[in-house]
């Protein structure tokens, strides 16, 4: 009983923040999160820290335009990218639970890559579209609008016709970043299972952390929570994914990526444990460029390995951007500490998380956004 009311305390504590709490950012960092805010780049900037220390929140700008109420470690954001840690956290479980290899061929799953292999000598397994080494183009091209909502009306059978008509020719896996990889790696998964992606996260990612405000589509009932997305002085369209959100297409809070972070950290333990610490575990290195130089660096299965020469530490992230928002999500394993930055804008944040995370990270000092005039 008293190690359960001690869990709960902690619990609590970790989870819960304070006006008090909220300032407690360092002051350059804080400077240029005002910086950014008042040269245009973001509308706002919901900062979350989880260290030794407990959990804070930092939040600053207002929600729309027009709504100069302060969005808040509540208010909604879409996370793009960051979406693909969510992901691979999903299929870390399913081949923890002998339901999926990430080793396995994509042809186990889609034979339609017979035909994308069809000239070349080597294999994509569900890891190669994991990290972006599948050979597959950054998009499809079959589609009817080319903006950020492109997939808003693409199908299973828009798919298939792709890469009816697609072929890999190179036998190297040259990184090349791909969000079509994680289109193709949510039909396998969803024909492996017999169940929808939304449904799988729902019930082994989400559900298993407590993470019970986090969305595909934002319910009528919350969206007056929901941050409007903006961009260069103007609202700009919310992303829709469609069938196909794998990719980038979670909407979530600072509060609960907070608990996504702690749940990384081993700070909130849960049955995933081994999955996350799975996702972890370096997959992919391109130090010397020998797969291209879209990418030079680390991967976990998603996370970027960030080694830093400056300071000994070792830091994995994810960053995300759609049309209207930005975001990063990052943890350091030896000094226990986890941050998201959620803004609604473009440009220039990850440096933010980054130097939370490291002190010696340089931030980017910006100037005024060519053609911005402030209207709120």
């Amino acid at each position: 009983m008293k190690n359960t009311f001690l869990i709960a305390l902690l619990t609590l504590t970790l989870l819960s923040c304070s006006d008090e709490s909220q300032q407690k950012l360092p002051t350059d960092i804080v400077k240029e999160i005002q910086s950014r805010i008042n040269t245009g780049y973001h509308l706002n900037t919901v900062i979350g820290v989880i260290d030794k220390n407990g959990t804070r929140f930092y939040n600053d700008g207002q929600m729309s335009l027009t709504d100069s109420l302060k969005p808040n470690e509540n208010s909604i954001f879409e996370i793009g990218s960051v979406a693909k840690v969510f992901t691979t956290a999903l299929l870390a479980d399913l081949e923890l639970n002998k339901e999926i290899e990430i080793s396995n061929s994509i042809k186990h799953y889609m034979p339609v890559f017979e035909q994308v292999l069809a000239n070349s000598n080597r294999d994509i397994t569900l890891e190669d579209l994991i990290n972006h080494t599948s050979g597959l183009p950054r998009n499809p091209t079959n589609v009817n609008r080319d903006d950020s909502n492109r997939l808003s009306d693409y199908s299973k059978a828009d798919l298939i016709a792709f890469l009816s008509s697609y072929t890999v020719d190179s036998s190297t896996k040259e990184y090349v970043y791909s969000n079509l990889a994680y289109v193709a790696l949510e039909y396998a998964v969803e024909a492996k299972m017999e169940k929808s992606y939304e449904s799988l996260m729902n019930e082994r990612i989400f559900g298993t952390l407590g993470m019970n405000d986090s969305y595909f589509v934002v319910p009528d009932a919350q969206r007056n929570r929901l941050v409007t997305p903006y961009r260069s002085g103007e609202h700009v369209e919310e992303l829709d994914e469609g069938e196909f959100p794998a990719g980038g297409g979670i909407k979530t809070t600072a509060k609960e990526m907070i608990r996504f972070i702690a749940a990384q950290l081993g700070i909130h333990s849960t049955t995933l444990d081994p999955a996350l610490k799975l996702t972890h575990k370096e997959r992919f290195s391109n130090i010397d460029g020998e797969f291209g130089q879209e990418y030079v660096g680390k991967l976990g299965l998603a996370w970027d390995i960030m080694e830093r020469k400056e300071s000994g530490k070792t830091i994995h992230y994810h960053k995300g951007g759609t049309n209207g928002f930005v975001s990063f999500a990052g943890f350091n394993h030896e000094d226990q500490i986890g941050v998201v930055v959620l803004a609604s804008g473009h440009r220039w944040y990850s440096d933010l998380g980054l130097k939370i995370l490291d002190p010696t990270y340089p931030l980017i000092i910006t100037e005024k956004l060519k053609g911005f005039k402030k209207a709120f």
